[in-house]
C-alpha cells in the first residue's frame, strides 16, 4: 500500500513537473519572439546620431549631385559628370580631401574620391571637367602626367557661389543587403541664391523663378539668418521631398551615394 502511494506521488510530481516545464518553455518562446520583432523593427530606425551623420552626407553631395533634381541612379553618371562632382565640392570638404587643382590632382587621388564618394564599382575614364558657366573647359588632364590642373588664366571660379538649402527631416531606414548596409533618409528641401531671402521648393524652380514658397523678408523684415531653417519650417508641405540611399560595408561615416530620388509626385511625403 505504502509503495502504491509513493507511486501515485511520484506520478503527480511528474506530471507537475511537465506542466511547468512546457509553460516555462512557452513563455520563453514568446519572449525571444518578442525580443527577435522588437529587434527586427528597432534596426531599421535610425538613430538621432545616424541622422545627423545623413544629413552631413547630403550636404556634401547638394553642392553637384542635387541639381539633377530628379531620381538619379549614380551607375548612369557620365564622366564629365563624375569630374564635375570633384570640381564643385565644398572648399572644406576639398581641404580636408588635399584637392588643390591649383597645384595639381592626380588621376589616381581623382579614382580614389569617386570611390569614398559613388562606392568600389565606379569606374572613369578622364576626360577635362566644365566650367560651371559652361563656358570650356576648367580642369585640364594631361595624359602624360596623369594629372588634373585647374585653368584659372580664362576662368573666373572664384565667382561660383554654393545654394543656400535646408533641409527637413521626414523618415529613415536602415536595411541589410547580403554584407551591405542600406541607409536611406527622406527630406523636405528649400531651396535659395546666396544673399536672397527668396526660397523655393525645388531646384528646378528655383532656376526657373517660379513657384516662389516663401520669401522671409516679407514675412520677416527683421529675421536672423540662424531663425532660416525655422521660418521656413511652417511652409515645408510645399517644399519637395528627396530620399538619398547609400550603401557602405562597414561605418556610416564611410557610406556613398547609390540614388537620388525626386519624390515631389508622391503625396505620401
Amino acid at each position: 500500500m505504502e509503495n502504491v502511494k509513493r507511486v501515485g506521488m511520484l506520478f503527480i510530481a511528474l506530471i507537475t513537473l511537465i506542466i511547468v516545464t512546457s509553460i516555462i518553455f512557452i513563455v520563453n518562446i514568446n519572449l525571444k519572439d518578442n525580443n527577435s520583432k522588437s529587434l527586427n523593427e528597432d534596426s531599421k530606425t535610425l538613430s538621432t546620431k545616424e541622422i545627423t551623420s545623413l544629413l552631413k552626407l547630403v550636404n556634401i553631395y547638394d553642392s553637384y549631385i542635387i541639381t539633377f533634381d530628379g531620381t538619379k541612379d549614380i551607375k548612369t553618371l557620365t564622366d564629365i559628370e563624375k569630374i564635375n562632382f570633384i570640381d564643385r565640392l565644398p572648399i572644406d570638404i576639398k581641404n580636408s580631401l588635399d584637392l588643390d587643382f591649383n597645384k595639381g590632382v592626380s588621376l589616381d587621388r581623382v579614382n580614389y574620391i569617386l570611390k569614398k564618394y559613388f562606392g568600389p564599382n565606379i569606374t572613369f575614364h578622364p576626360v577635362n571637367s566644365t566650367c560651371f558657366l559652361n563656358d570650356g573647359d576648367y580642369l585640364i588632364y594631361d595624359s602624360n602626367t596623369k594629372m588634373y590642373k585647374a585653368d584659372n588664366d580664362y576662368h573666373a571660379h572664384s565667382a561660383y557661389t554654393p545654394l543656400l538649402i535646408e533641409n527637413y527631416y521626414v523618415e529613415g531606414e536602415r536595411g541589410v543587403d547580403d554584407d551591405k548596409l542600406i541607409y536611406s533618409i527622406t527630406l523636405k528641401k528649400a531651396f535659395a541664391y546666396p544673399n536672397t531671402s527668396f526660397y523655393f521648393g525645388s531646384y528646378t524652380d528655383l532656376v526657373n523663378n517660379k513657384n516662389l514658397v516663401v520669401d522671409l523678408l516679407e514675412d520677416n523684415n527683421d529675421y536672423d539668418i540662424s531663425d532660416i531653417n525655422s521660418l521656413i519650417e511652417p511652409y515645408k508641405d510645399d517644399l519637395t521631398s528627396y530620399t538619398y540611399v547609400f550603401e557602405t560595408k562597414d561605418s556610416i561615416d564611410n557610406s556613398y551615394l547609390i540614388e537620388l530620388a525626386n519624390l515631389k509626385s508622391q503625396s505620401e511625403f
